[in-house]
């Protein structure tokens, strides 16, 4: 650990800001994201509901859905957010990164994409992963990735998040439901980080706190946030495959977003990391443009941009 803490530029602080109300937030004791995950698992109730969930704030009142206010994008719509999009600089592809650990459970092929923390270079924090353990972590470039197909994997400067895609099936809905399920703290946006991604068309993503009622053919996310530590990431998305596979449709259970509270959101926001993993785990990868909200550096670009939901509805346009 001491090797790892080295490698890393990190933020000493002892509290951070709340993201809705700018009031102090005192750091608890440092909480392993593994095993925050496997006490869910052992004490959760059957309605999704866990008593180690944060105190929720304003989100406790957050609804499903929010069409009122993020009605799902029209065709015109995306052409026009496609347009503003168009004359953005795009960034070299070549310095792309993404820190991802693949490992075989029982159940399955886990893989979990790292988002480092400001001033931790990629291989800073594939590092500090190994040093603490994580002997299957990488460090993998666009060019590592398959050929992208110009009508599945990329639009413009958005890509998915493997080529072949990976996808939520539709198991009988006439688009695949996701429900983030967040247990996490009243600083973490998640309850508006959601809708934005449920304007787009072809599937739904709905916002729950702290229950994910039964519902046939949907399935649940869960979201959790904590003091992890200066361990080099301020967000880890884990995605879940059947045995052997790391595209393709997604395991039906096994999906979560975890938020680290340990670093003080000044040359990024709390809403872009929370806005980052939701679209990881939808199906989306690093986008190539430096101000995205999907760049591979956590930013202050909060909205999902024009590409984004072009691709990830165009991912969706045929029942799966």
């Amino acid at each position: 650990m001491a090797a790892a803490a080295a490698l890393l530029v990190s933020l000493p602080v002892t509290g951070t800001a709340n993201a809705s109300t700018g009031a102090a937030q005192t750091l608890g004791a440092i909480v392993d994201p593994e095993k925050q995950y496997a006490d869910y698992l052992a004490t959760r109730r059957p309605d999704g509901s866990w008593s180690g969930a944060a105190d929720p704030g304003y989100k406790a009142k957050s609804p499903a859905t929010s069409l009122d206010t993020h009605p799902k994008f029209t065709e015109q719509q995306l052409a026009e957010l496609r347009a503003r999009t168009a004359g953005d600089v795009k960034a070299d592809a070549s310095a792309q990164a993404t820190v991802q650990n693949v490992r075989t459970v029982a159940e399955g092929t886990i893989v979990q994409t790292y988002l480092p923390a400001p001033g931790v270079t990629p291989e800073q924090l594939a590092a500090s992963l190994r040093a603490q353990g994580q002997r299957d972590v990488q460090v993998v470039r666009p060019s590592e990735f398959s050929t992208m197909a110009a009508n599945d994997c990329a639009y413009g400067s958005a890509r998915t998040v493997t080529c072949p895609v990976s996808f939520w099936r539709n198991n009988g809905h006439e688009d695949p439901i996701v429900r983030f399920n967040d247990h996490s703290g009243s600083g973490w946006p998640v309850s508006n980080a959601v809708p934005k991604w449920n304007q787009v068309a072809n599937i739904d993503s709905w916002y729950y706190f702290n229950n994910c009622p039964s519902l046939a053919g949907a399935r649940c996310v869960d979201v959790f946030s904590g003091n992890y530590g200066a361990n080099g990431w301020v967000g880890l998305a884990t995605r879940a495959y059947p045995s052997g596979r790391t595209s393709g449709a997604f395991a039906e259970s096994g999906h979560r977003i975890q938020l680290n509270d340990h670093y003080s959101p000044t040359t990024f926001t709390r809403n872009n990391v929370a806005t980052h993993e939701v679209g990881h785990t939808l199906g989306l990868g690093h986008n190539v443009f430096s101000n995205d909200v999907l760049y591979y550096v956590a930013n202050k670009r909060e909205d999902i941009g024009g590409e984004n939901p072009a691709l990830l509805s165009g991912l969706y346009s045929v029942a799966r």
